[in-house]
């Protein structure tokens, strides 16, 4: 589970990397759905590391957990969708859903920063 997590963590540094280098970001529904996916491991491994800091409490910890679990669903519906034909509705799903998941990682980017 640990090694799937860091292999998770890397996919995500490296489509970040790439687009700090310039290099192109993920564009079609697949690249979309598993720089989601990869973000999601980043956004539990970011909770956790501010757990253990003390910059977030466990109730709040289990709230980011339980949203990201919620986001998960919906990235997994996406993919149903997707795979049943229906794209438009996939990629308004995966969209809506990015934006979920890029909430969820400013409100523990200004978490980072208290204390």
């Amino acid at each position: 589970m640990k090694i799937a997590l860091k292999g998770m963590y890397v996919l995500l540094l490296f489509a970040t990397g790439c687009a700090s280098l310039g290099l192109p970001t993920p564009t079609t529904y697949n690249e979309r759905l598993a720089a989601a996916y990869g973000t999601i491991t980043t956004v539990r491994a970011e909770t956790l590391t501010l757990l253990v800091a003390t910059k977030i409490t466990p109730d709040d910890a289990q709230n980011v957990q339980n949203q990201a679990d919620t986001i998960r669903s919906a990235l997994d519906v996406s993919h149903t969708l997707f795979k049943t034909g229906d794209t438009t509705g996939a990629n308004t799903k995966l969209t809506t859903t990015i934006t979920m998941l890029s909430t969820l990682q400013q409100y523990l980017a200004a978490k980072k920063g208290t204390k």
